[in-house]
């Protein structure tokens, strides 16, 4: 019996929807009134799946569309499924040419293959039985009115069930771009979709802001970090009502305040390393002395985080560098190329004497860096693996996969040591996955000897063995400080670029204690600010690499406007926030997940819905605020600051 056109309609209604309920209850784990959007939204697509492959003339033809269609939305699921495990996000189409660089690693691919093969093995069931049902089918060439007329009664369901707002799902098709909560209300199809079109028309948020709700009263007793800037002149001036927005938020947002640490470093040297993969269970006081000391003295940072976002290393670098939230479905990086970031650390403390140099032991132009360090004020060095004559190539560098930042420690070092002062920067590599030992990672296979005896999983173990090079490198660095006279007179900085992620979170849970709530707790992390004539101090506060530039600035005393920075000083009197891709957040009174919309508190004492609004709202603003400081290159039309 062959089925008509409403039958295949309903079919292939079906699929999409299993597909997008796997993804929401399986994979995102929540069950909520987005689940009724997904029913209502998937109609549109089940009728676009039906117009297309009953367009030819030849049956043959419109199967082999058909299931062309049906491969692409398995491929999406899957992909989908892999990515969010990874990243706790889903890529969007606007980022695919350079934010999807998980899938170049092919045995973490498969560990969280793996993890999720129970997901993925039933949306590969759900294609298989669609070529079963699809036999059945007539795919004779219909009526092309009839199939148009369903596209829009589909459209006009859809689009008019937003008027409902539940979930605030009318603002993410009109006013938001949030490509994870449109996802996990619209489903995934929806959210792909609606990403791309936002991207080719340039679409723009539209910024709401409720003065009233921003007024603050300076306290008398306080000096505060701020400039000069006429912002009453600037809105007065300026035509682009985006910018106009910007200007009334930034002069509105509470500034921050200098305090017992600011320039507490001011005039020392700085060397700043954003550590590859970097994870408190690398920190071990017989395998890994030197970041034991690290780690341990100075200004300690006892609720530390950070976060992951979609590109992962690159996004780890905009984060700690520029103190700007990353956007969601792009690497945010490569699109500063031509701003002025004037608060970045090669910019400013040259202003004060500092001579900026940045190093990174792998190929110099990935991820653009031989573009974007110099516009951050850097001289940059990479490794010219391939000998393109690549002006400020690092010497010494020896291949492997990943190299050594042994041999970049020793191949910079006295490029910067006689500088009456200097700033640098460093990304280091060694402690990049694939974690085994079976020729995925050549630091694993050479610290192999040190993780012998630990009592955990090969796959810790290879991982550690990686940060062993990266201790190594820091204990020669530090030598190299003492041994010259100027360890003292120098800051170190280390802040992980990401969680490593090529462990899965069994593999981490497996041999810590603090895994209670992963969603959370897999992106608690260590912050190194250290100086040899320090005492050491804890510091409760809850933070992120968000806040680690301001707190950087005020630290070595420089002027800088803390209104202009989306984090906030550490030693201020800030409140505690720290902000997840997902637009999760804690702070001290308890955390809450944006996508299950449930709070959980750290006290007794019973929280309003209202603080939990009013949080969201600033997080919403921070995102807003973050993407528009790039894509309007807004710190140039303030002028010199």
């Amino acid at each position: 019996m062959k089925l008509n056109y409403g039958k295949l309609f309903v079919i292939n209604y079906l699929y999409i929807v299993a597909i997008e309920l796997s993804f929401k209850l399986m994979v995102i784990k929540t069950f909520d009134i987005g689940i009724v959007y997904i029913l209502i939204f998937s109609l549109i697509g089940a009728s676009i799946v039906t117009f297309l492959s009953s367009l030819s003339k030849r049956r043959g033809v419109n199967r082999a569309i058909s299931i062309i269609i049906y491969f692409v939305l398995l491929i999406f699921g899957v992909t989908e499924t892999v990515y969010y495990s990874f990243y706790k996000s889903i890529y969007g189409l606007s980022g695919l040419s350079y934010g999807g660089q998980v899938m170049e690693f092919f045995s973490a691919i498969l560990s969280h293959v793996k993890a999720n093969i129970f997901i993925i093995g039933i949306i590969i069931a759900m294609f298989l039985l669609m070529l079963f049902v699809t036999s059945f089918i007539s795919f004779k060439k219909y009526n092309r009115h009839d199939a148009l007329s369903l596209i829009i009664v589909t459209l006009l369901i859809a689009f008019s069930s937003l008027e409902l707002n539940f979930n605030g799902v009318h603002d993410l098709i009109y006013n938001r771009n949030d490509l994870m909560a449109t996802a996990n209300n619209m489903g995934i199809n929806t959210a792909l979709v609606s990403d791309s079109l936002k991207a080719v028309f340039g679409f723009e948020e539209s910024i709401r802001l409720s003065i009233s709700d921003r007024e603050f009263t300076k306290d008398e007793k306080l000096e505060y970090n701020t400039s000069d800037i006429d912002f009453d002149k600037l809105i007065e001036k300026e035509k682009d009502s985006t910018v106009k927005d910007m200007h009334t938020y930034f002069s509105s947002e509470m500034p921050t305040n200098k305090n017992e640490y600011t320039g507490l470093f001011a005039g020392k040297n700085l060397i700043f390393i954003v550590a590859e993969g970097f994870y408190p269970i690398a920190v071990d006081e017989n395998i890994t002395p030197t970041l034991y000391k690290l780690v341990n003295n100075g200004l300690v940072f006892d609720n530390y985080y950070q976060p992951i976002y979609n590109c992962s290393t690159s996004d780890g670098e905009f984060i700690n560098q520029l103190s700007i939230l990353p956007g969601v479905s792009t690497c945010s990086m490569k699109s500063t190329m031509k701003n002025y970031l004037p608060y970045n650390l090669g910019l400013i403390l040259p202003k004060y004497g500092y001579k900026a140099n940045a190093f990174h032991g792998w190929t110099y132009n990935y991820y653009s860096r031989d573009k974007i360090m110099p516009n951050l004020g850097y001289t940059y060095y990479g490794y010219d693996r391939f000998n393109k004559g690549y002006k400020y190539a690092l010497k010494g560098i020896e291949y492997a996969w990943p190299t050594s930042d042994i041999d970049v420690i020793n191949s910079s070092y006295d490029i910067y040591k006689n500088e009456e002062r200097f700033v640098t920067y460093y990304m280091s590599i060694s402690g990049h996955l694939e974690y085994n030992f079976t020729g995925g990672n050549a630091m694993a296979l050479k610290n192999r000897e040190a993780v012998k005896d630990m009592d955990a999983k090969e796959s810790i173990k290879a991982y550690v063995a990686t940060q062993v090079e990266f201790d190594r490198s820091l204990e020669i660095l530090i030598n190299n400080l003492d041994r010259d006279g100027i360890l003292d007179d120098t800051v170190i900085v280390i802040s992980p670029d990401h969680y490593p992620y090529g462990l899965t979170n069994a593999d981490i849970a497996s041999y810590v204690d603090w895994m209670q709530n992963p969603e959370f707790d897999l992106y608690k992390n260590n912050l190194v600010i250290y100086n040899s004539e320090m005492e050491t101090k804890h510091v409760g506060k809850y933070t992120s690499s968000l806040d680690l530039l301001p707190t950087l600035l005020n630290l070595f005393g420089v002027e800088y406007d803390s209104r202009l920075l989306i984090g906030k000083d550490i030693f201020s009197e800030a409140e505690d926030l720290v902000i997840f891709n997902n637009k999760s957040w804690i702070t001290k009174v308890g955390r809450y997940n944006y996508l299950k919309k449930k709070f959980e508190t750290f006290s007794d004492e019973e929280v309003s819905q209202d603080y939990i609004d009013k949080i969201n709202a600033i997080v919403e603003l921070k995102f807003q605020m973050s993407k528009l400081l790039i894509s309007k290159d807004y710190y140039r039309k303030l002028g010199e600051i």
